[in-house]
């Protein structure tokens, strides 16, 4: 008997709950209440409510210019009205609310009423929200009303910090003017996503405005502010207030690329495991075109796998729809945006080229190559340098912006593309990439180094000036090129001064001293044999082809006639690249055209090592018979 005494207490105020519950529901929700001050656990938590119908201010703060009044209330008998003194003032009450922002959504609603006269900035209200103090000069939270910041009669939300405005989030198009009665609804999300939602006594459908702060303050009370003048002292009431704690808006919390064929996507809630299908999630790249879903799986409590087929784009769009949380709550649509992209692997692209001693007026490069099947995310790499201890220094991000290299394309990173350009021969300016800052590389001596975004050494490289060929005059604006992307970087002799025959630098182009992975045979070949210089377009110059069976070859080509003297002093210790050719258009070291006969090519090719190797070729110089 004592325990069924104990009991029945709890099952009526579940039953007055559900009463309550049902019989306040309709378009307007959460408006017209009965109860006053009430906790109820459920689905929507009412953290307060009070529609003033008990005729007093239990509970309620700094009451001294408040009271509970039967004078042309709002709704019901009684509402909450400021009292008319004839003096002008500031008055605020409070009452106290505990709120958790992160934990669940929160909603607002109340009526508000002005008597016969328009806000101004010296005649004013808003209500409190949310306060972390109820001095209303030391407060932060949110408020929503009219001429909080003193220059608009909109109805507007403001976040306040210090008891001053401080961002306006959300304005309406709702100009307040005198004897007006709107019910106010605001509701803000875990996400910071806020609503504000108004309807006009007399109006039939609210109207709705949004707006974003995931501003977090301490959420412990709530109340209503109003400055006035002495003919205004009184004309203000309030009605119907109630705070709810509602189960939290479902959504992506996190997206993670797995690897190339998975994606998980984190939702701040439980997942409901029956609303998984994979029908509710669909996979586009940036040209639209539809990526297939192969499987959808729960991974745990708040994550879903996502497998899919063959990938071509760089960037991916998921869109999700459909997915319910266990307290029943359905997403809105969610597009999430991410990049098909991994940092770069130790081996997936190397450094080909670089230019540490430019022309006057000239900047350094540092060429890359992929050699990976894969594309690479160039915004995911950084260049570095090294200090005397070979500690890094000068770490720089290649690219701020999204980027993407393509297997086997080259990258030339610079900090001025344009002067690199106007100082070489490239025909492939897409290559370029700028960089707002730019490791320094010394004249003499340094590492040039190629980091991922986690930090790992790619590919790196000690560069010396001594490693240029010794033939050459003058090392200004000669860069050094890899000749072998098999051999490491670390390999001297893997390293070679780029070929005057391409101008002394191949930035965003194959290297001029690149190792053929074949053997060939060394040519030389006139053609044609045969040629007449006399200006008629046809056969008007003598090309000398070349192709060498390794890179970094220097050349003399001389022409004799047929007596043996050396007429034409045509190329002079020029270094080469493997393959080539040269132009003679039969002229003498005067520039005089030479007379009609047979002449002999002498090509003598000789490299660092002392190598020497001599070529013998004949041509013949023609003209037209008249």
């Amino acid at each position: 008997m004592v325990r069924l005494i104990f009991i029945f207490p709890f099952i009526l105020v579940h039953i007055l709950t559900i009463v309550s519950k049902s019989a306040f529901s309709g378009n307007l929700t959460h408006q017209d209440y009965q109860a006053k001050d009430e906790i109820i656990s459920g689905t929507d938590t009412i953290l307060f409510r009070d529609d003033f119908e008990s005729g007093n201010l239990s509970g309620w703060k700094q009451t001294a210019d408040w009271e509970v009044s039967a004078t042309v209330p709002i709704s019901g008998n009684f509402s909450l009205k400021h009292l008319s003194k004839g003096i002008s003032g500031a008055s605020s009450v409070f009452h106290k609310a505990v709120a958790d922002w992160n934990s669940s959504d929160i909603e607002w609603s109340f009526r508000l009423k002005d008597g016969k006269w328009d806000p101004s900035s010296s005649n004013k209200f808003w209500f409190y929200l949310s306060a972390d103090t109820i001095q209303s000069d030391l407060f932060n939270g949110f408020a929503v009303g009219v001429n909080i910041s003193g220059s608009s009669d909109l109805l507007s939300l403001w976040r306040i910090r210090k008891g001053k405005t401080d961002s306006l989030i959300i304005q309406s198009d709702f100009d307040w003017n005198a004897s007006m009665s709107v019910s106010i609804h605001v509701k803000r999300t875990t996400r910071g996503n806020w609503t504000l939602n108004y309807m006009k006594s007399g109006d039939s459908n609210p109207k709705t405005f949004t707006g974003t702060d995931r501003t977090i303050f301490n959420f412990k009370n709530i109340g209503l502010y109003f400055k006035y003048t002495a003919t205004r002292a009184g004309q203000l009431w309030i009605d119907d207030i109630s705070v709810y704690h509602l189960p939290p808006e479902l959504f992506i919390q996190n997206l993670a690329l797995i690897n190339s064929h998975l994606v998980r996507i984190t939702f701040n809630e439980p997942v409901d495991p029956a609303s998984i299908h994979s029908g509710n999630f669909k996979l586009t790249d940036e040209n639209g075109l539809n990526i297939p879903v192969i499987q959808v799986t729960q991974n745990a409590d708040r994550s879903i796998d996502i497998n899919f087929g063959k990938v071509e784009g760089m960037e991916l769009n998921l869109i999700v729809s459909g997915i319910s949380s266990r307290s029943g709550k359905t997403m809105t649509p969610e597009t999430r945006t991410f990049s098909y992209s991994f940092s770069p692997e130790v081996g997936s692209i190397l450094i080909n080229e670089i230019l540490f001693n430019p022309f006057s007026g000239g900047v350094d490069f540092v060429e890359l190559v992929n050699v990976s099947e894969s594309t690479i995310p160039v915004h995911r790499l950084l260049l570095a340098a090294r200090n005397d201890t070979m500690a890094l220094k000068q770490i720089y991000p290649v690219s701020s912006n999204k980027r993407y290299l393509k297997s086997g394309g080259f990258l030339v990173c610079t900090k001025d593309p344009a002067i690199v350009q106007s100082q070489y021969i490239s025909c492939n300016p897409e290559a370029f990439c700028q960089m707002k800052s730019f490791p320094s590389y010394p004249d003499d001596a340094g590492t040039v180094v190629l980091l991922n975004d986690s930090m790992e050494v790619l590919d790196e490289f000690h560069y010396s000036a001594k490693m240029h060929s010794p033939f050459l005059a003058d090392e200004n604006g000669v860069s050094l090129e890899r000749i072998s992307l098999e051999k490491p970087s670390s390999d001297r002799s893997n390293w070679a001064s780029a070929a005057a025959s391409v101008g002394f630098a191949s930035p965003g182009l194959p290297n001029s001293q690149t190792e053929s992975k074949t053997e060939i045979q060394d040519e030389i070949t006139p053609e044609p044999q045969t040629f007449s210089p006399n200006g008629d377009g046809y056969n008007d110059e003598l090309t000398i082809k070349f192709k060498l069976s390794k890179p970094g070859f220097m050349a003399n080509v001389r022409i004799f006639d047929s007596a043996g003297r050396q007429v034409k002093y045509l190329v002079k210790n020029q270094s080469l690249d493997q393959e080539g050719s040269w132009l003679w258009t039969g002229e003498n070291e005067s520039g005089q055209r030479l007379t009609l006969g047979v002449y002999i090519i002498l090509v003598e090719v000789f490299d660092r090592d002392g190598n020497v190797k001599g070529y013998k070729k004949t041509c013949t110089l023609t003209d037209r018979l008249d």
